[in-house]
């Protein structure tokens, strides 16, 4: 049975930023649409094999890839709750703060 899937507002202010950033950075909106696709996919898989990805440091924190970004994520018995979107390529120190744990 799929699970239904929650983005918590971190999460979801992360999406649109990296969004817009690479829509700002290319200048064309086709990198960001290809970007959306990928997560979407990734998590529509996660909804299926919602243990897909490897455990975190963070308590019932998983993630899983996605290109070069992670997705953070909470399984309860009923959904996925996305708590985090992270471009591995920013700085580690600031990833705690843009998690909603």
């Amino acid at each position: 049975m799929a699970k239904s899937v929650v983005w918590t507002e971190t999460a979801q202010k992360s999406r649109q930023e990296i969004l817009e950033y690479w829509h700002w950075h290319n200048k064309f909106k086709e990198y960001p649409r290809k970007l959306s696709k990928l997560f979407r996919k990734k998590i529509e898989l996660l909804q299926e094999q919602y243990y897909l990805g490897k455990p975190t440091d963070f308590k019932d924190v998983r993630v899983t890839l996605v290109s070069h970004f992670s997705i953070f994520f909470k399984v309860t018995y009923t959904q996925i709750i996305i708590v985090g979107l992270w471009d591995n390529r920013r700085n580690p120190d600031d990833l705690h703060k843009n998690l909603s744990i």
